[in-house]
């Protein structure tokens, strides 16, 4: 996959059928629109390509952005479409004057002129351009007029029923359940970051625990509770269990990420894991002492254990 990281580039040498959005997730919705997109640029002899902005818009334009979560940085969402088959990104760096560009000026300078695209594939409730202007109807008009491109609407995509949407998956994560919404992503939401120090409780609980420090502000942690989880080591991948939550036995005051990788031997401190989530086993619970929590840990192991078919 092409990654070109900005707009400053004539067409990249073949006819571009593409698209545009956030696509927080990359989650079926998504990838059925990518699938698309892959057809109709086979169909023409051109490149698949897909259109995003960094930072997010609503981080740009300050709007809300203390309540903004997404599921993808730029780093994963460039590895899930990289993984699905696209053939160019384009992460366009966003700031407020760029929001300020007509859609008309966006369109026929920018992506007809400049970048060469013959043929846009738009979600059901994408728009662009100043006031949201650069909408289906706004692009079907400009394509019948000026003949110069094609377009056409994705509709919205259901699994049983329900509506997939970054939101409802985010929703989904803040619940615990992360279930459904590895069923709306249609792969296992991760948490990637660093190992860092923490308090030793767990080892000394007989649980040592990887500590992780995502380093993200905006990145949607799963709700508290422990998980039946799969760590990626140097490109292995552990069972492990995963809790998160404020440790309400000991009085924590701090959300942690404390993850046990069965049977592991080694030191983590520093190192960047990965861990996906594969199944939420129980919310999180204060118990009256740690002798208490110790037991539902082990309780808990045996339980992650039997979910790997470890047991």
């Amino acid at each position: 996959m092409q990654v070109i990281r900005g707009i400053n580039h004539q067409n990249t040498g073949a006819p571009l059928v593409l698209t545009i959005g956030s696509f927080d997730g990359v989650h079926l919705g998504h990838q059925q629109l990518l699938e698309t997109l892959k057809k109709r640029a086979a169909a023409i002899g051109g490149r698949s390509a897909l259109m995003t902005f960094t930072p997010h818009p609503r981080i740009a334009l300050n709007k809300d952005r203390d309540k903004l979560r997404l599921l993808t940085n730029d780093f994963e969402k460039e590895a899930l479409l990289k993984r699905f088959g696209l053939d160019v990104l384009f992460l366009v760096p966003f700031d407020s004057a760029f929001s300020q560009q007509e859609a008309s000026v966006f369109l026929h300078e920018v992506l007809l002129k400049q970048l060469g695209v013959k043929h846009l594939v738009i979600g059901y409730d994408h728009r662009f351009g100043k006031n949201r202007g650069g909408d289906f109807s706004f692009l079907q008009s400009e394509a019948e007029r000026t003949k110069a491109f094609s377009v056409e609407e994705i509709s919205q995509q259901t699994i049983d029923d329900l509506a997939i949407s970054s939101t409802k998956i985010r929703l989904s994560l803040e619940s615990g359940d992360v279930g459904l919404a590895n069923k709306l992503l249609g792969y296992h939401y991760a948490l990637r970051g660093t190992v860092v120090q923490g308090d030793q409780i767990g080892r000394r609980l007989g649980y040592p625990t990887a500590n992780l420090a995502t380093n993200d502000p905006y990145k949607q942690i799963p709700g508290a509770g422990v998980y039946a989880t799969e760590v990626k080591i140097n490109g292995h991948s552990l069972p492990a269990m995963t809790y998160i939550g404020m440790r309400p036995t000991i009085n924590g005051q701090v959300n942690n990420i404390e993850t046990n990788i069965f049977d592991f031997q080694g030191d983590l401190y520093g190192q960047t894991i990965e861990v996906a989530f594969c199944c939420h086993m129980r919310h999180d619970l204060k118990f009256n002492s740690l002798e208490e929590l110790t037991a539902q840990i082990s309780l808990d192991e045996r339980k992650v254990r039997l979910y790997f078919g470890l047991a």
